[in-house]
């Protein structure tokens, strides 16, 4: 009965017109969209034309002129980030956001790129769906054991991403020796290259996708969890050498950058000052809410999208609900 009490309020919220009030309140607040994958075309552009109905887009450097040298941001501003880097970006993203003329930034996690790992949350979810065991116990270094029946593609599924979420508080040592295990435990085969459906883009492709208007920032090398990095050498290396290692494929400055996972406890004082350090100009977490003037560029907060979102849902979340 609650949840069915609540659809009926927000159906009544939306037929009284209340997104458009909330969307005016808000109107000089900068959202700033973060996607990941893409795998509906179509839904996302229905996403994409609501953005041009009713906001205003601008770029990353659009929004660093407006807190840097004061330049204005129009009403109702959206900045459309994505993470990571993946290859559908290219199939699935781009063509969208082109077609709308909505501009975008890409975070890279450059060693993802360079084929020298694919993505560790990628590498637990693609294990369990490939488990050969249909009951898994994993102990965590806590000395918790975590238990999951995998008789379902939907329980592997959530068994990998409910580990996913508590590898995060691992640390970076911890996290490996876990990911050593996994096929062992599960009797599952992990490929040394990405599948297909966890690609990177390919640099060739980031150039092609750079001259057609598309902004490229740093997202780490390795996509750790920052405040879990102790050593101050390495906390550089995984942000400045990301920074380094974009600019020397696309020859032309980095300046943007996105904190891995992006909550506050994931980031820690001594990674903010590396990125400043580094000579970035932004920085996003992954913090819900709206931007506003004076905002501090090294704590910019997003809001989550993606392109399975229920239209009202995505249309609530955009005005700043």
């Amino acid at each position: 009965m609650p949840n069915l009490l609540k659809s009926a309020a927000l159906a009544a919220f939306h037929r009284a017109g209340g997104l458009a009030s909330v969307r005016w309140f808000n109107r000089q607040g900068l959202r700033i969209l973060m996607y990941h994958r893409f795998a509906d075309r179509a839904a996302l552009a229905g996403q994409c034309a609501h953005i041009r109905r009713h906001y205003q887009p601008v770029s990353m450097t659009a929004v660093s002129e407006w807190l840097y040298a004061g330049r204005s941001l129009p009403p109702y501003a959206v900045a459309v980030t994505v993470d990571d880097g993946y290859g559908d970006f290219l199939e699935a993203g781009h063509p969208v956001f082109a077609e709308y003329g909505i501009p975008v930034t890409v975070y890279l996690v450059t060693d993802f790129l360079d084929g020298k790992l694919w993505l560790w949350f990628d590498r637990l979810v693609y294990a369990f769906r490939h488990a050969n065991v249909s009951n898994a116990a994993i102990e965590m270094p806590d000395g918790n054991v975590l238990r999951a029946t995998l008789e379902s593609e939907a329980s592997r599924r959530t068994a990998g991403q409910r580990l996913a979420d508590l590898a995060v508080a691992m640390s970076p040592a911890e996290r490996r020796e876990l990911l050593a295990a996994l096929p062992r435990l599960l009797k599952a085969e992990l490929p040394e290259q990405a599948p297909h459906e966890y690609r990177p883009l390919s640099w060739d492709e980031v150039r092609s996708l750079a001259l057609s208007g598309v902004e490229f920032g740093a997202h780490t090398k390795t996509h750790p969890i920052l405040s879990a990095l102790t050593d101050p050498e390495e906390l550089r290396n995984e942000i400045a050498g990301s920074k380094a290692r974009i600019e020397s494929e696309l020859d032309r400055p980095a300046l943007h950058f996105c904190y891995p996972n992006g909550k506050m406890r994931d980031i820690g004082p001594a990674a903010v000052e590396a990125v400043r350090a580094a000579g970035m100009r932004t920085a996003v977490t992954a913090e819900p809410g709206l931007n506003h003037a004076h905002q501090d560029a090294f704590h910019l907060r997003r809001i989550g999208a993606d392109p399975s979102h229920q239209k009202m849902y995505f249309g609530r979340r955009l005005a700043g609900i």
